[in-house]
């Protein structure tokens, strides 16, 4: 495994080329016609025709109709599949997400809403409603329903807490101790969902006016929502925005406490150091300040 540069180096570790045991092609066209055959066998009610709009081995996304409605998305990592597929489920009330039409678990497929409007962050306002929508996302678990709580179980911290700590932490004890923060501020039934791929060009407009992230393969509900903090933070000092990371860390607070947590300003900037220390992260980007 490599160190991965970015807004969790140091935490975050990608895999090395050639991983992925059957890559997807990276010929437009083969990946187009390869697309118009699954749509036919399994998206039958997807509208035509298909247009592709990236072809990389481990994903493919294709525009569906024209002026397109819909986006098939294509997996060659089942696992990346399964996560996607799975935030979809866990968020399915929150609308921060694209619709979801449809799914096939043999063909590695989603189809959902094509959202060609993005959402601009570049202003404070914008970057506000980008973290009340990840806070949103961090909240969720409070709003399941008994059967997707349940179905989730095994995720509460009430039970990870207590669970051996993963063999890549650096640090168990800080692990822990983020672990117990986090309990303190959500409870101990919460799921830790975290782990966003934010990007400026991740955002999009919904057609009801409200911000979605897009890609959402990476969500998972093991990792907590500080990596996500963190991305924030780097991601208000990119791109041109100059955006105060104390600022980001408390409008943070302040919609994850109006949606039902109760983070003190000590406990998150404590957890920003217990996750910096747990995983080797290099830099916090001065969200801890």
């Amino acid at each position: 495994m490599t160190t991965m540069a970015g807004p969790l180096a140091g935490a975050a570790r990608v895999r090395p080329d050639g991983w992925l045991a059957t890559p997807l092609t990276t010929v437009p066209a083969h990946a187009e016609a390869q697309a118009r055959s699954l749509v036919h066998r399994h998206h039958p009610a997807a509208p035509g025709p298909v247009r592709c709009l990236t072809a990389r081995y481990r994903t493919a996304a294709f525009a569906l109709g024209a002026p397109p409605r819909q986006l098939l998305k294509r997996h060659g990592d089942e696992a990346a599949y399964l996560g996607e597929v799975l935030a979809y489920q866990l968020l399915h009330d929150e609308a921060v997400l694209p619709d979801l039409h449809s799914t096939c678990d043999a063909a590695l497929t989603l189809v959902v809403d094509f959202l060609d409007e993005g959402a601009d962050i570049t202003s404070e306002d914008g970057f506000d409603e980008l973290i009340a929508t990840v806070a949103t996302i961090h909240t969720a678990p409070a709003r399941w329903s008994p059967a997707t709580a349940e179905a989730m179980s095994r995720w509460r911290l009430d039970t990870s807490t207590h669970a051996a700590t993963p063999a890549w932490l650096r640090e168990p004890a800080s692990w822990r101790r983020l672990l117990q923060l986090t309990a303190e501020a959500h409870g101990d039934e919460h799921v830790p969902l975290g782990h966003l791929d934010l990007k400026a060009d991740h955002t999009r407009r919904r057609p009801d006016g409200r911000l979605a992230l897009i890609d959402a393969e990476t969500l998972r509900p093991d990792l907590t929502g500080i990596p996500d903090l963190v991305t924030l933070a780097h991601l208000g000092q990119s791109e041109g925005r100059a955006l105060s990371p104390q600022w980001i860390r408390h409008t943070y607070r302040r919609h994850t406490n109006r949606l039902g947590a109760q983070w003190s300003d000590a406990g998150l900037v404590g957890a920003l150091h217990a996750f910096a220390d747990a995983t080797g992260l290099i830099s916090l980007h001065g969200v801890d300040q």
